[in-house]
C-alpha cells in the first residue's frame, strides 16, 4: 500500500500516467493466468511405469542379495521383463513429447526414470553374460 502511495506522489509530479501503467502492470502480474496446457495421459503413464520399474528393480535386488547373489532363474526373467517394460515406458514418454500444448514435467520424469533403468539393467545383463 505504501509503495502505491509513493508512486502516486511521484505520478502527480509527472502527470500520473506513468504511475497508472506501473500499478496496472503490477496488478496483471499478480493475477492468475490459466493456460490451455494439461498433463498428458502418456506422460502420466510413462512416469507410473518408471516408478514401477524402479520399485521392481529394488525388490529383485533385495531378493537377490538375500540369496547372496545366487538368485533363481525367476529373478532373471523378472529383470528381463522390467527391461522390456522400461523400454516401453521410454517409448511412451517419447510419444508424449510430441503432443502439443502440454506440461512437460511428467514426460521428462518418465523418460529419465525409464531411460536410467534401461541403461542400468542393460549394464547388469552385459556384465552377467561376461561372467
Amino acid at each position: 500500500m505504501e509503495f502505491e502511495k509513493v508512486l502516486l506522489n511521484i505520478g502527480q509530479l509527472q502527470g500520473g500516467k506513468y504511475v497508472k501503467n506501473i500499478i496496472n502492470w503490477r496488478r496483471k502480474k499478480e493475477m492468475i493466468h490459466f493456460s490451455g496446457r494439461r498433463h498428458t495421459k502418456l506422460g502420466i503413464l510413462s512416469t507410473i511405469i518408471g516408478i514401477v520399474v524402479v520399485l521392481g528393480f529394488i525388490a529383485i535386488s533385495i531378493i537377490s542379495s538375500s540369496d547372496i547373489g545366487e538368485g533363481s532363474l525367476l529373478i532373471g526373467v523378472i529383470g528381463l521383463l522390467l527391461l522390456a517394460i522400461a523400454i516401453f515406458g521410454f517409448v511412451i514418454s517419447y510419444k508424449a513429447f510430441k503432443e502439443i500444448d502440454i506440461f512437460y514435467t511428467l514426460p521428462i520424469i518418465g523418460s529419465f526414470l525409464n531411460g536410467t533403468m534401461m541403461v542400468v539393467l542393460l549394464i547388469l545383463y552385459i556384465l552377467g553374460i561376461g561372467m
